[in-house]
C-alpha cells in the first residue's frame, strides 16, 4: 500500500513542479515580450488556467502525501 502512496506522491510532486515551471515560462515571457492588446488577453487566459493547473496539482499532492501520512501511522 506505502508503494502505491509513494508512486502517487511522485506523480503528483512531478505534475505540479511541471506545472509550476510552465507557469514560470509564460509569466517570463510575457514579460519580454510587447505583445497587442489581444495576444496579450490570450496569454493572461493562458496564465489564469496554468495557476488553477499549478493549485490543483499542489492539492493534489497535499492530500495524497496526506493519506500515505495516515496510513503509515495506522500501520
Amino acid at each position: 500500500m506505502v508503494d502505491t502512496f509513494d508512486l502517487a506522491i511522485g506523480t503528483a510532486e512531478a505534475r505540479w513542479k511541471r506545472a509550476v515551471d510552465l507557469l514560470w515560462r509564460e509569466a517570463v515571457w510575457l514579460r519580454r515580450q510587447r505583445l497587442e492588446a489581444r495576444e496579450r488577453e490570450r496569454v493572461r487566459r493562458r496564465l489564469a488556467n496554468l495557476r488553477k493547473i499549478v493549485r490543483k496539482a499542489l492539492s493534489e499532492y497535499h492530500a495524497t502525501a496526506l493519506a500515505r501520512q495516515s496510513a503509515r501511522t495506522k500501520s
